[in-house]
């Protein structure tokens, strides 16, 4: 089973992908998906649908995981272009018929730092550690290796059904 991480950002959206079997999961792919502030929204945004539609076609996944965004009050400027790249996420994912799960941020730190407060780059160590990784060049990738390991020990951790192919989709139903 492939689960694919996103961290979500108008600028910087982060993606990372990884293959769960009963021993232990596996980076498959990670990455950025980085649009120019000099665009218009509307091109920004379809560069990051464009994107993650190529993405999900290659690599397939059978879940995507995704950072629950929260709006700041100070800033609702940066919440409502948080909330059109979190409809770019919804739409692609549901064109590649994949289901898909938010996380909020305190559950990706609980899960993998054991402590809601950790820093990302506490974070970042872990998932480097549990992924047997040397660097992750982008935090952005880090966080969605992070989120997609968080559903993964949600939802699956120690189940054979992972290697036995059973539809994840139906749990999720």
């Amino acid at each position: 089973m492939v689960i694919l991480g996103i961290d979500p950002g108008l600028a910087n959206t982060g993606f990372g992908a990884i293959k769960c079997s009963v021993s232990s999961p596996s980076m498959v792919k990670c990455g950025l998906i980085r649009t120019s502030p000099k665009d218009h929204v509307s091109h920004r945004l379809f560069q990051i649908y464009s994107d993650l539609n190529q993405l999900m076609k290659v690599l397939r996944p059978e879940l995507v995981a995704v950072e629950n965004i929260f709006s700041l009050v100070r800033y609702p400027k940066a919440g409502m272009s948080l909330g059109g790249v979190m409809g770019i996420i919804y739409l692609s994912a549901f064109q590649n018929e994949i289901p898909i799960i938010e996380v909020m941020p305190r559950e990706v730190k609980n899960a993998l730092a054991a402590y809601g407060a950790a820093t990302k780059l506490q974070v970042r160590e872990v998932t480097k550690r549990v992924l047997v990784l040397g660097e992750i060049k982008s935090f952005h990738a880090a966080d969605a290796l992070a989120v997609a390991l968080t559903v993964f020990y949600r939802n699956y951790r120690g189940r054979n059904d992972i290697v036995l192919g059973r539809n994840p989709k139906e749990d999720l139903r």
